[in-house]
């Protein structure tokens, strides 16, 4: 993988940074996952979701929600997730709480063909894969407590509310069956759907 951007730094970034501070939910989320891994991320839809809703002047909260974890332990035998997941669930049970080892990944997941994938080599790696552009997007909290962003298609669909379908490892009616089963259009319906191959200019 090359030219995967690990940390955003632009108005984008400014702007997600400042939205999840007004977060008190996601700050605390944060907070205690830093403590228990400082290398794990959340990822996916509780970023995605957040932003999206805002921009739609919905109130957005997490209760009765699911929260992925992401983080990339090479040496990991697939125990330390659960570490990860119970440490959450007792501080926040209110959460369904979905943690991944992106290292292991290739062991158990199979394309829609019953394919293998290659092992991934970093969260960005991981990140690039993910069906839309504004789904790929990490945070995590640094040693000085300031928010971290990894996103390797960058913010610009998530701000600008593209719902933009990514072809590097699901099909394109993949893409449309999360569409339809996530209710994007329903709870979101300012949305623009850009479901060609247009990877390269997003």
């Amino acid at each position: 993988m090359q030219n995967i951007p690990l940390v955003m730094q632009d108005s984008y970034s400014d702007s997600l940074r400042y939205s999840i501070q007004q977060h008190d939910s996601i700050m605390r989320i944060l907070q205690q996952l830093y403590l228990v891994d400082s290398t794990a991320y959340i990822a996916a839809g509780v970023i995605r979701n957040m932003l999206w809703s805002e921009l739609h002047e919905q109130n957005y909260e997490l209760a009765g929600t699911e929260v992925d974890v992401i983080f990339y332990h090479a040496e990991d035998d697939g125990s330390y997730a659960h570490v990860i997941q119970q440490h959450m669930q007792q501080h926040f049970p209110q959460i369904k709480w979905d943690v991944t080892n992106q290292a292991l990944v290739h062991q158990w997941y199979r394309t829609e063909n019953g394919e293998r994938i290659a092992p991934l080599q970093s969260i960005a790696h991981a990140l690039s894969l993910w069906p839309e552009t504004a789904t790929a997007i990490a945070v995590k909290l640094t040693a000085s407590q300031q928010i971290e962003i990894v996103a390797p298609f960058g913010l610009k669909d998530l701000f600008e509310l593209n719902l933009r379908w990514n072809p590097c490892l699901v099909s394109h009616a993949v893409f449309m069956q999360r569409v339809v089963s996530k209710q994007f259009f329903t709870r979101w319906p300012k949305l623009n759907l850009i479901d060609k191959d247009t990877i390269a200019s997003a």
